[in-house]
């Protein structure tokens, strides 16, 4: 999928060999993902902690926008090579719209019940490491990239939930958004990490 222009072959012809961005260790792109998407996610929970949009589909719609419109922005740092941050941008909206179009899907179509949010953060995330794979030009992996992905995405969530469960009202809202997101960025940011190793390895990085 090179129309993003992120795969090894572009990033190099584009960047005269002289790579940019990215972070130097897993751990670091975990780090870095998880408290920029952390800041985003607060901001996207902030419409639903204040009640600030009325009606449930609009809600999440802005929510949604707002994760679509800053997200890739905020992690294009996570990203090597010149342009990284509109072509990692563009690559962001595009995935998180498939992965919001299939969790609403789920949300309202089993009406919020039987673990309707599992389910579609499932089918969802799956969706957005095989779009973020096959834009970077990894091949294989798809398995432990989104077995990670989901993981941490589910601990953030589900602890932004208990944390929910404890305080409630909007700063209870606000910690689960803050949760989410740090569970949600840790995961991007390993994702984004080892779906660069082709290019790290072609460039001498590794």
């Amino acid at each position: 999928m090179r129309s993003f222009g992120l795969t090894p072959d572009d990033v190099l012809a584009r960047s005269g060999g002289a790579l940019r961005g990215g972070t130097s260790s897993a751990a670091g792109s975990m780090v870095q993902g998880a408290l920029s998407f952390a800041a985003v996610s607060v901001v996207a929970y902030s419409i639903w902690a204040f009640k600030l949009i009325p009606g449930e589909a609009a809600m999440y719609t802005a929510i949604a926008a707002i994760y679509i419109g800053v997200t890739g922005l905020a992690l294009s740092r996570l990203v090597l090579g010149a342009g990284a941050a509109r072509r990692f941008s563009l690559l962001f909206a595009t995935g998180f719209a498939v992965y919001a179009i299939i969790w609403c899907t789920f949300w309202f179509g089993l009406h919020g019940k039987h673990q309707a949010d599992l389910w579609g953060a499932a089918v969802g995330l799956a969706a957005l490491t095989a779009l973020l794979q096959r834009a970077f030009g990894l091949q294989g992996n798809f398995l432990s990239l989104y077995a990670v992905l989901f993981t941490l995405h589910t601990l953030g969530y589900s602890l932004g939930g208990e944390l929910y469960a404890t305080v409630r009202g909007a700063p209870g809202r606000l910690l689960w958004g803050a949760a989410h997101g740090l569970g949600f960025g840790a995961g991007l940011g390993y994702v984004l990490y080892h779906v660069q190793a082709p290019l790290r390895s072609r460039a001498g990085l590794n």
